[in-house]
């Protein structure tokens, strides 16, 4: 029944210009294989969620509002990905067919808006209790992508702004929690090059 409070629909852009951000995550814990067939979650993946801050407002909105709509592409964008994850049907029947979750050491492109956009972007490394977010803005001609670098990071009481009043700084940083590093580059597509498929193996 949890899945019926909430459904959540992949984004497909009506039209496309070549633009995509790009991402990998490498496995930087001593995970030992992949199993998608655990109880709960898988232990090699992680949640990665991507939304459009759309400046097109209306009523009730005020003229500095964002909305937020999702960016995440349907399960079938990732249909011959080969990483394991995919959701049955019946899943995404009642949960929605939006991909919220990817394995690590894989490449994934995902599309984006063309133009200049802000986003709100959030990783969680569920089974690690690693969590961060950003919110980057891009501005896209046709056939250029967003490269995503991000890499597992300590956050401390001086590194994390979310955490300290303003002004204060302590002379020995607490650790707070645990996060990532996010770095962006915009780069221009490569002629003829196409998105990888996994190469990940099982084991038991």
């Amino acid at each position: 029944m949890a899945g019926l409070g909430s459904y959540d629909r992949g984004w497909t852009p009506k039209e496309f210009y070549q633009n995509y951000l790009k991402f990998e995550i490498k496995n930087y814990k001593d995970r030992k294989n992949y199993e998608p067939d655990r109880w709960f979650f898988e232990i090699n993946q992680y949640y990665f969620l991507i939304k459009w801050m759309d400046p097109n407002v209306y009523f009730p909105y005020t003229e500095k509002d964002r909305i937020l709509r999702n960016v995440n592409p349907p399960e079938d964008y990732y249909i011959n990905k080969k990483d394991f994850l995919n959701r049955n049907l019946f899943r995404q029947i009642i949960e929605g067919d939006r991909r919220d979750y990817f394995a690590y050491d894989c490449e994934y492109w995902m599309p984006l808006l063309p133009g200049k956009n802000q986003y709100k972007i959030l990783i969680n490394d569920i089974t690690d209790q690693r969590r961060d977010g950003a919110e980057p803005e891009f501005d896209l001609p046709e056939g250029y992508s967003v490269r995503m670098k991000i890499v597992p990071a300590m956050r401390t009481l001086g590194s994390d702004p979310t955490r300290m009043p303003i002004g204060e700084r302590p002379k020995s940083p607490e650790l707070v929690r645990k996060g990532f590093e996010i770095e962006f580059t915009i780069e221009k597509n490569r002629p003829g090059e196409e998105e990888p498929a996994c190469d990940l193996e099982i084991g038991s």
